[in-house]
């Protein structure tokens, strides 16, 4: 069982968040692994094999590990340090594919035309 400290870091605080942001397409203001803020639009949450829960997402602002502005960015939900809804909202991405190597889908974000 974890305690207090524990469930207050980490990406299992924030998952309600994530999910939420993948259910109705919105920005997230996201940090992670003491990296400086960043805002994303989350396509998928995924799991390895080895359980280890990822985010796929498409950075469109900050400036992430790898120095990159903008790009998909795979985020390990156990080193999330903030997640912030944002009012701002996207469209999926034609060019999202889950990571290879996470064969589990936990949840994606709506494609709107294909749920009418």
């Amino acid at each position: 069982r974890r305690s207090a400290a524990q469930l207050a870091y980490g990406g299992e605080v924030y998952r309600e968040t994530i999910l939420q942001a993948l259910d109705e397409r919105r920005v997230l203001d996201l940090s992670y692994a003491g990296s400086a803020p960043c805002a994303v639009q989350p396509h998928a949450i995924v799991r390895k094999s080895d359980g280890t829960e990822l985010l796929e997402a498409y950075q469109v602002s900050g400036f992430g590990e790898d120095a990159a502005e903008h790009g998909w960015k795979t985020i390990d939900l156990s080193r999330v340090e903030l997640a912030s809804l944002r009012a701002e909202r996207f469209e999926p991405r034609r060019d999202f594919r889950p990571s290879d190597g996470a064969p589990h889908v936990i949840a994606q974000v709506r494609d709107v035309a294909a749920s009418l």
